[in-house]
């Protein structure tokens, strides 16, 4: 009788291992990500075949309204801003790269370059820009204009601006969102 019991339970332990497996499935196959290494060493998610990037872009220029004050009651008493334009790499899989982050006054006279080469924006990452409190060169009518691109088609970023002051014992804050006015079709050369 024992060896019959052992002779079952053989069975079925051994019934349970068997060489071959099933492959995975196509889902299980478009689920998984493989990590790479990029030249920096940092690792980087590869996307899935299946990744839909139907709203995707190259490149843009981006004008993002900001304010350096604004006005309280009237035109005499402003009440002052700490700007932080905030660049986000919407897209999990790939990078982009900043060529200019320019701000300018009211006037359209540019006030100062915040890029002076390029900036790489890995994806997931972001960058900020502060223009602060006490600096009141923008005007009401500030604003920045900032330049991407990739080297092929992303998520366009989110770049948007935070103003929010909390002086005079009263708080306000309230979101500024950039506008793309021009779009990149092709990979840029030379940058």
């Amino acid at each position: 009788m024992q060896r019959i019991i052992l002779t079952l339970l053989l069975g079925i332990l051994l019934g349970g291992c068997t060489s071959e497996q099933e492959p995975p499935s196509d889902r299980e196959q478009s689920d998984k990500v493989i990590e790479q290494k990029s030249s920096s060493g940092t690792i980087l998610q590869q996307e899935p075949a299946d990744f839909d990037r139907k709203k995707s872009s190259m490149g843009q220029l981006v004008y993002v309204p900001v304010y350096s004050h604004i006005y309280q009651q009237n035109r005499q008493k402003t009440f002052n801003l700490t700007t932080t334009l905030s660049i986000r790499n919407a897209d999990p899989y790939r990078p982009f790269t900043i060529t200019e982050v320019a701000y300018y006054d009211s006037k359209g006279n540019l006030v100062q370059q915040y890029v002076d080469s390029t900036e790489q924006i890995r994806p997931l990452a972001s960058t900020s820009y502060v223009i602060e409190e006490t600096d009141l060169r923008g005007g009401v009518g500030a604003n920045f204009l900032v330049r991407w691109h990739s080297q092929s088609p992303i998520y366009p970023p989110v770049i948007e601006a935070v103003n929010i002051s909390t002086s005079q014992q009263q708080g306000i804050s309230f979101l500024s969102v950039g506008r793309a006015l021009q779009e990149r079709s092709v990979a840029p050369t030379g940058n």
